[in-house]
Protein backbone atom coordinates (compact mmCIF):
# COMPACT_ATOMS: atom_id res chain seq x y z
CA UNK A 1 0.00 0.00 0.00
CA UNK A 2 3.01 2.29 0.17
CA UNK A 3 2.71 3.34 -3.45
CA UNK A 4 -0.97 4.14 -2.98
CA UNK A 5 -0.22 6.60 -0.21
CA UNK A 6 2.55 8.17 -2.26
CA UNK A 7 0.22 8.70 -5.21
CA UNK A 8 -2.44 10.16 -2.94
CA UNK A 9 -0.03 12.55 -1.26
CA UNK A 10 1.36 13.63 -4.63
CA UNK A 11 -2.11 14.62 -5.79
CA UNK A 12 -2.89 16.48 -2.59
CA UNK A 13 0.49 18.22 -2.52
CA UNK A 14 0.02 19.38 -6.07
CA UNK A 15 -3.28 21.02 -5.18
CA UNK A 16 -1.82 22.54 -2.05
CA UNK A 17 1.18 24.01 -3.85
CA UNK A 18 -1.17 25.49 -6.45
CA UNK A 19 -3.09 27.24 -3.71
CA UNK A 20 0.11 28.63 -2.21
CA UNK A 21 1.29 29.96 -5.56
CA UNK A 22 -2.02 31.48 -6.55
CA UNK A 23 -0.95 35.05 -7.02
CA UNK A 24 -1.99 37.59 -9.58
CA UNK A 25 -0.74 41.06 -10.36
CA UNK A 26 -3.70 41.94 -12.54
CA UNK A 27 -4.34 45.07 -10.43
CA UNK A 28 -0.87 46.40 -11.34
CA UNK A 29 -0.30 45.02 -14.82
CA UNK A 30 -2.87 45.18 -17.57
CA UNK A 31 -4.34 41.83 -18.63
CA UNK A 32 -4.42 41.42 -22.43
CA UNK A 33 -7.78 41.45 -24.16
CA UNK A 34 -7.91 37.78 -25.09
CA UNK A 35 -10.11 36.40 -27.85
CA UNK A 36 -11.56 32.89 -28.18
CA UNK A 37 -8.64 32.14 -30.51
CA UNK A 38 -6.09 32.94 -27.78
CA UNK A 39 -7.97 30.70 -25.38
CA UNK A 40 -8.01 27.63 -27.65
CA UNK A 41 -4.40 28.11 -28.78
CA UNK A 42 -3.20 28.18 -25.18
CA UNK A 43 -5.49 25.37 -24.13
CA UNK A 44 -4.20 22.82 -26.62
CA UNK A 45 -0.53 23.84 -26.82
CA UNK A 46 0.00 24.23 -23.08
CA UNK A 47 -2.62 22.04 -21.42
CA UNK A 48 -4.25 19.18 -23.32
CA UNK A 49 -1.23 18.03 -25.37
CA UNK A 50 1.21 17.78 -22.42
CA UNK A 51 -1.40 15.78 -20.51
CA UNK A 52 -2.06 13.49 -23.45
CA UNK A 53 1.68 12.87 -23.81
CA UNK A 54 2.02 12.08 -20.10
CA UNK A 55 -0.89 9.64 -20.26
CA UNK A 56 0.61 7.95 -23.32
CA UNK A 57 3.94 7.47 -21.55
CA UNK A 58 2.19 6.04 -18.50
CA UNK A 59 0.12 3.68 -20.65
CA UNK A 60 3.35 2.43 -22.25
CA UNK A 61 4.80 1.72 -18.80
CA UNK A 62 1.62 -0.10 -17.82
CA UNK A 63 2.00 -2.41 -20.82
CA UNK A 64 5.63 -3.07 -19.94
CA UNK A 65 5.15 -3.65 -16.20
CA UNK A 66 1.50 -4.60 -15.76
CA UNK A 67 1.57 -3.94 -12.02
CA UNK A 68 -0.30 -1.88 -9.46
CA UNK A 69 2.02 1.17 -9.36
CA UNK A 70 1.97 1.57 -13.14
CA UNK A 71 -1.82 1.20 -13.15
CA UNK A 72 -2.11 3.89 -10.46
CA UNK A 73 0.13 6.24 -12.41
CA UNK A 74 -1.79 5.71 -15.66
CA UNK A 75 -5.14 6.16 -13.89
CA UNK A 76 -4.16 9.48 -12.28
CA UNK A 77 -2.72 10.85 -15.52
CA UNK A 78 -5.89 9.79 -17.31
CA UNK A 79 -7.96 11.68 -14.71
CA UNK A 80 -5.86 14.80 -15.34
CA UNK A 81 -6.37 14.49 -19.09
CA UNK A 82 -10.06 13.61 -19.11
CA UNK A 83 -11.27 16.11 -16.52
CA UNK A 84 -12.80 17.94 -18.22
CA UNK A 85 -13.41 15.81 -21.31
CA UNK A 86 -12.36 17.82 -24.34
CA UNK A 87 -11.76 17.38 -28.06
CA UNK A 88 -10.71 13.81 -28.91
CA UNK A 89 -11.79 12.48 -25.49
CA UNK A 90 -15.37 13.42 -26.41
CA UNK A 91 -15.13 12.60 -30.12
CA UNK A 92 -13.72 9.13 -29.47
CA UNK A 93 -16.01 8.49 -26.48
CA UNK A 94 -12.89 7.56 -24.58
CA UNK A 95 -14.59 7.75 -21.19
CA UNK A 96 -16.81 4.89 -22.23
CA UNK A 97 -14.15 3.02 -24.19
CA UNK A 98 -11.50 2.81 -21.49
CA UNK A 99 -13.12 3.98 -18.25
CA UNK A 100 -16.60 2.52 -18.14
CA UNK A 101 -17.81 2.08 -14.57
CA UNK A 102 -18.80 0.02 -12.79
CA UNK A 103 -16.88 -2.93 -14.12
CA UNK A 104 -18.64 -6.31 -13.99
CA UNK A 105 -16.57 -9.06 -12.33
CA UNK A 106 -18.72 -11.78 -13.87
CA UNK A 107 -18.14 -10.38 -17.36
CA UNK A 108 -14.42 -10.09 -16.67
CA UNK A 109 -14.30 -13.75 -15.59
CA UNK A 110 -16.22 -14.73 -18.72
CA UNK A 111 -13.84 -12.71 -20.89
CA UNK A 112 -10.83 -14.39 -19.28
CA UNK A 113 -12.39 -17.78 -20.05
CA UNK A 114 -12.95 -16.73 -23.66
CA UNK A 115 -9.17 -16.18 -23.86
CA UNK A 116 -8.98 -13.55 -26.62
CA UNK A 117 -5.60 -13.73 -28.31
CA UNK A 118 -5.39 -10.41 -30.10
CA UNK A 119 -6.74 -6.87 -29.77
CA UNK A 120 -9.32 -7.41 -32.51
CA UNK A 121 -10.94 -10.12 -30.39
CA UNK A 122 -11.58 -7.57 -27.63
CA UNK A 123 -14.15 -5.91 -29.88
CA UNK A 124 -16.53 -8.77 -29.04
CA UNK A 125 -16.18 -8.09 -25.30
CA UNK A 126 -18.34 -5.50 -23.58
CA UNK A 127 -16.90 -2.33 -22.07
CA UNK A 128 -17.79 -3.34 -18.45
CA UNK A 129 -15.10 -6.02 -18.77
CA UNK A 130 -12.42 -3.76 -20.24
CA UNK A 131 -10.42 -0.61 -19.60
CA UNK A 132 -8.98 0.85 -16.42
CA UNK A 133 -11.71 -0.46 -14.08
CA UNK A 134 -11.33 -4.04 -15.32
CA UNK A 135 -7.56 -3.83 -14.98
CA UNK A 136 -8.04 -2.52 -11.45
CA UNK A 137 -10.20 -5.53 -10.60
CA UNK A 138 -7.58 -7.93 -11.95
CA UNK A 139 -4.48 -6.29 -10.50
CA UNK A 140 -5.94 -5.77 -7.03
CA UNK A 141 -7.44 -9.22 -6.54
CA UNK A 142 -6.22 -11.06 -3.45
CA UNK A 143 -4.28 -13.80 -5.28
CA UNK A 144 -1.66 -13.74 -8.05
CA UNK A 145 -2.96 -13.54 -11.58
CA UNK A 146 -3.44 -16.85 -13.31
CA UNK A 147 -1.78 -17.26 -16.67
CA UNK A 148 -5.11 -16.68 -18.45
CA UNK A 149 -5.86 -13.58 -16.36
CA UNK A 150 -2.42 -12.16 -17.07
CA UNK A 151 -2.82 -12.66 -20.82
CA UNK A 152 -6.21 -10.93 -20.70
CA UNK A 153 -4.87 -8.08 -18.56
CA UNK A 154 -1.99 -7.65 -21.01
CA UNK A 155 -4.44 -7.30 -23.89
CA UNK A 156 -6.47 -4.72 -21.94
CA UNK A 157 -3.32 -2.72 -21.26
CA UNK A 158 -2.39 -2.82 -24.95
CA UNK A 159 -5.87 -1.63 -25.89
CA UNK A 160 -5.49 1.22 -23.39
CA UNK A 161 -2.15 2.10 -24.99
CA UNK A 162 -3.77 2.22 -28.44
CA UNK A 163 -6.40 4.62 -27.13
CA UNK A 164 -3.70 6.75 -25.50
CA UNK A 165 -1.86 6.91 -28.83
CA UNK A 166 -5.02 8.01 -30.63
CA UNK A 167 -5.74 10.69 -28.03
CA UNK A 168 -2.17 11.99 -28.18
CA UNK A 169 -2.41 12.19 -31.96
CA UNK A 170 -5.73 14.01 -31.75
CA UNK A 171 -4.50 16.58 -29.25
CA UNK A 172 -1.21 16.98 -31.14
CA UNK A 173 -3.19 17.86 -34.26
CA UNK A 174 -5.12 20.50 -32.32
CA UNK A 175 -1.93 21.90 -30.77
CA UNK A 176 -0.25 22.06 -34.18
CA UNK A 177 -2.90 24.39 -35.55
CA UNK A 178 -1.60 27.93 -35.82
CA UNK A 179 -3.74 31.02 -35.47
CA UNK A 180 -4.53 31.15 -39.18
CA UNK A 181 -5.81 27.57 -39.09
CA UNK A 182 -8.70 28.47 -36.78
CA UNK A 183 -11.82 30.09 -38.10
CA UNK A 184 -13.63 32.48 -35.81
CA UNK A 185 -16.47 29.97 -35.49
CA UNK A 186 -14.10 27.11 -34.59
CA UNK A 187 -12.37 29.17 -31.92
CA UNK A 188 -15.68 30.24 -30.42
CA UNK A 189 -16.88 26.63 -30.45
CA UNK A 190 -13.68 25.58 -28.68
CA UNK A 191 -14.24 28.21 -25.99
CA UNK A 192 -17.83 27.11 -25.54
CA UNK A 193 -16.74 23.47 -25.33
CA UNK A 194 -14.23 24.31 -22.62
CA UNK A 195 -16.75 26.12 -20.44
CA UNK A 196 -19.48 23.53 -20.96
CA UNK A 197 -17.24 20.57 -20.30
CA UNK A 198 -15.64 22.31 -17.34
CA UNK A 199 -19.07 22.74 -15.75
CA UNK A 200 -19.85 19.14 -16.68
CA UNK A 201 -16.61 18.07 -15.01
CA UNK A 202 -17.51 19.89 -11.80
CA UNK A 203 -20.88 18.17 -11.81
CA UNK A 204 -19.38 14.75 -12.54
CA UNK A 205 -16.93 15.10 -9.67
CA UNK A 206 -19.62 16.42 -7.32
CA UNK A 207 -22.34 13.90 -8.05
CA UNK A 208 -21.09 10.85 -9.92
CA UNK A 209 -17.73 10.62 -8.17
CA UNK A 210 -18.57 11.84 -4.66
CA UNK A 211 -22.14 12.35 -3.55
CA UNK A 212 -23.98 9.60 -5.43
CA UNK A 213 -21.70 6.72 -4.37
CA UNK A 214 -21.53 7.94 -0.78
CA UNK A 215 -25.29 8.26 -0.52
CA UNK A 216 -25.72 4.77 -2.00
CA UNK A 217 -24.12 3.32 1.10
CA UNK A 218 -21.96 0.97 -0.96
CA UNK A 219 -18.21 1.48 -0.72
CA UNK A 220 -17.82 -0.44 -3.97
CA UNK A 221 -19.71 2.34 -5.78
CA UNK A 222 -16.89 4.79 -5.11
CA UNK A 223 -14.49 5.40 -8.00
CA UNK A 224 -11.22 3.48 -7.70
CA UNK A 225 -12.50 1.77 -4.53
CA UNK A 226 -10.80 -1.55 -5.28
CA UNK A 227 -7.35 0.01 -5.43
CA UNK A 228 -7.98 2.38 -2.53
CA UNK A 229 -7.13 5.34 -4.75
CA UNK A 230 -10.48 7.10 -4.51
CA UNK A 231 -9.12 10.17 -2.73
CA UNK A 232 -6.15 10.39 -5.10
CA UNK A 233 -8.52 10.27 -8.09
CA UNK A 234 -10.68 13.03 -6.59
CA UNK A 235 -7.57 15.15 -6.03
CA UNK A 236 -6.33 14.62 -9.60
CA UNK A 237 -9.71 15.57 -11.07
CA UNK A 238 -9.99 18.67 -8.93
CA UNK A 239 -6.43 19.69 -9.77
CA UNK A 240 -7.36 19.84 -13.44
CA UNK A 241 -10.59 21.76 -12.89
CA UNK A 242 -8.82 24.22 -10.62
CA UNK A 243 -5.93 24.68 -13.04
CA UNK A 244 -8.26 25.64 -15.86
CA UNK A 245 -10.15 28.08 -13.66
CA UNK A 246 -7.52 30.07 -11.77
CA UNK A 247 -4.52 32.06 -12.83
CA UNK A 248 -1.51 30.62 -10.98
CA UNK A 249 1.31 32.85 -12.19
CA UNK A 250 2.37 36.44 -11.62
CA UNK A 251 1.98 37.82 -15.13
CA UNK A 252 -0.79 36.99 -17.55
CA UNK A 253 0.52 35.31 -20.72
CA UNK A 254 0.81 37.19 -23.97
CA UNK A 255 -2.09 36.35 -26.30
CA UNK A 256 -1.47 32.95 -27.88
CA UNK A 257 1.62 32.30 -25.74
CA UNK A 258 0.22 30.37 -22.80
CA UNK A 259 -2.77 28.86 -21.05
CA UNK A 260 -5.52 31.40 -20.39
CA UNK A 261 -7.56 30.19 -17.40
CA UNK A 262 -11.16 31.27 -17.05
CA UNK A 263 -10.26 33.86 -14.42
CA UNK A 264 -7.70 35.50 -16.70
CA UNK A 265 -10.04 35.34 -19.67
CA UNK A 266 -12.68 37.21 -17.68
CA UNK A 267 -10.19 39.88 -16.57
CA UNK A 268 -9.07 40.33 -20.17
CA UNK A 269 -12.66 41.19 -21.00
CA UNK A 270 -12.89 43.66 -18.12
CA UNK A 271 -15.16 41.43 -16.03
CA UNK A 272 -13.11 41.69 -12.85
CA UNK A 273 -16.04 41.43 -10.45
CA UNK A 274 -17.06 38.09 -11.95
CA UNK A 275 -13.42 36.99 -12.04
CA UNK A 276 -13.12 37.81 -8.33
CA UNK A 277 -16.27 35.85 -7.58
CA UNK A 278 -14.97 32.88 -9.56
CA UNK A 279 -11.62 33.00 -7.81
CA UNK A 280 -13.15 33.22 -4.34
CA UNK A 281 -15.59 30.39 -5.01
CA UNK A 282 -12.92 28.12 -6.49
CA UNK A 283 -10.65 28.75 -3.50
CA UNK A 284 -13.53 28.07 -1.12
CA UNK A 285 -14.12 24.74 -2.87
CA UNK A 286 -10.39 24.08 -2.88
CA UNK A 287 -10.27 24.39 0.90
CA UNK A 288 -13.10 21.88 1.24
CA UNK A 289 -11.43 19.43 -1.17
CA UNK A 290 -8.17 19.15 0.75
CA UNK A 291 -7.44 15.93 2.63
CA UNK A 292 -10.67 14.14 1.79
CA UNK A 293 -11.14 10.49 2.63
CA UNK A 294 -14.04 8.24 1.57
CA UNK A 295 -13.93 6.87 5.12
CA UNK A 296 -15.15 10.27 6.36
CA UNK A 297 -18.31 11.07 4.36
CA UNK A 298 -19.27 14.38 5.97
CA UNK A 299 -16.24 16.38 4.72
CA UNK A 300 -16.76 14.84 1.28
CA UNK A 301 -20.41 15.90 1.25
CA UNK A 302 -19.36 19.41 2.34
CA UNK A 303 -16.91 19.49 -0.57
CA UNK A 304 -19.70 18.38 -2.91
CA UNK A 305 -21.82 21.25 -1.64
CA UNK A 306 -18.98 23.68 -2.40
CA UNK A 307 -18.75 22.26 -5.92
CA UNK A 308 -22.48 22.78 -6.35
CA UNK A 309 -22.04 26.46 -5.39
CA UNK A 310 -19.20 26.73 -7.90
CA UNK A 311 -21.28 25.23 -10.68
CA UNK A 312 -24.12 27.59 -9.91
CA UNK A 313 -21.81 30.60 -10.00
CA UNK A 314 -20.46 29.66 -13.42
CA UNK A 315 -23.97 29.07 -14.74
CA UNK A 316 -25.38 32.32 -13.33
CA UNK A 317 -22.46 34.73 -13.71
CA UNK A 318 -19.46 33.43 -15.68
CA UNK A 319 -21.27 32.10 -18.74
CA UNK A 320 -23.36 35.29 -19.20
CA UNK A 321 -20.25 37.44 -18.70
CA UNK A 322 -18.56 35.55 -21.54
CA UNK A 323 -21.67 35.56 -23.75
CA UNK A 324 -21.63 31.76 -23.80
CA UNK A 325 -24.50 29.33 -23.47
CA UNK A 326 -24.34 26.25 -21.30
CA UNK A 327 -25.90 23.13 -22.70
CA UNK A 328 -24.02 20.41 -20.88
CA UNK A 329 -25.77 17.18 -20.01
CA UNK A 330 -24.49 14.20 -18.06
CA UNK A 331 -24.35 12.29 -21.32
CA UNK A 332 -21.71 14.59 -22.77
CA UNK A 333 -18.31 12.99 -22.96
CA UNK A 334 -19.69 9.63 -21.91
Amino acid sequence: MRIDRRLFLAGVASCASGAALAQTDWTREAVPAYTPLHLVLGLHKHWTLPRAEAFLAAAQRLVERLDRPSWGEAMLLWERLAMPALGPVVARRSLRQIDFAPSRPALIARAVQAAPRELAALERIGTPAKGLPALEQLLWQQRPLSEAERRYAQLLAEELLNEARALQAGFAALAAREAEDWSEEDALAGTSELLNQWVGGVERLRWAQMEKPLRSGSKDALPRATSGLTAAAWAAEWQSLRGLALFEGRQAPAPGAGLVPLETYLRGRGRNAVADALRNTVLAADAKLQGLSPAKPQPVLAAAKALEALKRLVQDQVAPALDLSLGFSDADGD
